[in-house]
């Protein structure tokens, strides 16, 4: 049986801007009846209609009892999504967005979509590139600072009678009332006074230095702006905080026996563990480095790089950005629409604040895929296959169900695109480096895979 061909009458381009194209879509009255008569084979099952039994109402009954406006309405809800990827497929338009549709004429049946393209993207000279890497180090005071963390967190709590200092442990009964609605009734709680806490808010800590075991103190403190609870926000919390004991941390003294504590491999002196913290360390640190330089190298990629983003891609990420903001939002049981309430925002608001990052998202995704175009990198199913093994290897992955998931299409699609910006980035930082050149050639001017070769600079100057 042969495919089906849609029976709209014209599609036409009647707009280009912005990156986008509007559409203009006619579509034959055939092609409306279709899916009219598909409403009605679906409401006649429905619908009681007086003098018939369910499902042997005709047509034209059910018209009139539902209205030929309602079904309309009801059709259009498959015949637009449907007519308009015919269109955009006819028209071999590589889409980056949700089309915007409407209904600009009803007889005929004449819909109007705006398009968004897929942008082209001019990238600079990037071959040109060449970023310094910082440099790395580890200070005998970085290293003995993470002795003292490690000190700090095998001494012992004991307890003492005097007041209340910061980084002392107290046993504490709380009460916190906000609006005299109790949100706070806590008792025999151990709490570690840090000067760095914000449990439960800002300020909470210092307020307890000074009091004496067996002594209650009271105390308001204001919520601060960026309290996760948004319904908080702008209230002052009443503290009411009695303190039940007292302790002071005693810290262990540092030589061989606390370095074979730590139970660290091949650690069993003091030297032998400073010579492995600052190994880890300059591992970090390099770490941190190297991702700060492929920051750069992007930055720099992206402010060479020309485009025209269109507006709907950017609405639709603008869009996208706020359902992530909702959905963190839930997981801390903050509703959207009380956060908009508290802080004074409107949607429209929150989404010309976002606007920005939607934009720099959009301009880091196509900026990427454009290199990674360019340089011909791909993703065999090989390495697919390699990072799954991987990631089965790590200690409890080894279960059917999660194997199961990783080997789905969805999961191998996904790790197929994290390879493939993972491979353009780090051939971007290699070019940055000076670590890929192109060669001059006669006929080509611009990279291509052909006229790149792997090399160092100082290989270049031979």
């Amino acid at each position: 049986m042969a495919p089906r061909q849609e029976r709209f009458v014209k599609v036409s381009q009647i707009e280009q801007s912005q990156g986008q194209v509007v559409l203009n879509i006619e579509v034959e009255p055939p092609e409306l009846e279709e899916h009219l008569d598909r409403v009605y084979r679906r409401a006649v099952q429905q619908v009681n209609i007086r003098g018939f039994r369910k499902g042997k109402a005709p047509r034209s009954v059910v018209e009139r009892e539902l209205g030929r406006d309602a079904m309309v309405e009801d059709a259009l809800e498959t015949l637009l999504p449907q007519v308009t990827s015919a269109a955009i497929e006819e028209q071999n338009l590589d889409v980056v967005a949700t089309p915007r549709v409407k209904v600009t004429q009803n007889e005929p049946l004449t819909i109007e979509a705006t398009v968004a393209i897929r942008p082209l993207v001019v990238l600079g000279d990037y071959y040109q590139i060449r970023l310094e890497p910082d440099m790395v180090e580890v200070t005998t005071e970085a290293v003995e600072g993470v002795v003292d963390s490690l000190r700090r967190d095998a001494g012992t709590w004991e307890p003492v009678e005097r007041p209340v200092e910061l980084e002392d442990m107290t046993t504490i009964n709380v009460q916190g009332q906000v609006d005299e609605n109790s949100i706070i009734d806590d008792k025999g709680i151990d709490y570690i006074l840090s000067s760095e806490s914000t449990n439960p808010i800002p300020g909470f800590a210092s307020q307890l230095v000074g009091i004496n075991r067996g002594e209650q103190r009271e105390f308001t403190l204001p919520f601060p702006e960026d309290y996760p609870q948004a319904n908080f926000v702008g209230k002052e919390c009443h503290f009411t905080v009695t303190v039940e004991e007292v302790k002071e941390r005693k810290l262990p003294d540092i030589g061989d026996e606390f370095a074979k504590s730590l139970s660290i491999e091949g650690v069993e002196t003091v030297a032998e563990l400073m010579d492995k913290l600052r190994e880890d360390m300059l591992k970090h640190n390099q770490q941190i480095a190297d991702q700060h330089y492929q920051e750069q190298a992007i930055e720099t990629l992206i402010e060479g790089a020309k485009m025209e983003i269109p507006p709907l891609m950017v609405d639709e990420e603008v869009n996208r950005i706020l359902s992530e903001q909702a959905e963190a939002m839930r997981r801390q049981q903050v509703n959207m629409d009380d956060y908009l309430s508290t802080v004074g925002k409107s949607v429209e608001q929150l989404q010309e604040e976002v606007r920005p990052s939607a934009v720099e998202r959009i301009t880091r995704g196509l900026t990427l895929r454009a290199l990674r175009e360019q340089e011909g990198i791909e993703v065999s199913p090989e390495e697919v296959d390699e990072e799954l093994n991987s990631m089965l290897s790590v200690p409890h992955a080894e279960s059917e169900s999660l194997r199961q998931l990783l080997n789905s299409e969805s999961a191998r699609t996904s790790i197929t695109n994290v390879l493939l910006n993972r491979k353009t980035i780090e051939r971007l930082t290699n070019i940055s480096r000076g670590e890929v050149i192109i060669v001059a050639s006669s006929t080509e001017s611009t990279p291509n895979e052909e006229g790149l070769t792997e090399s160092t600079e100082s290989e270049r100057g031979a």
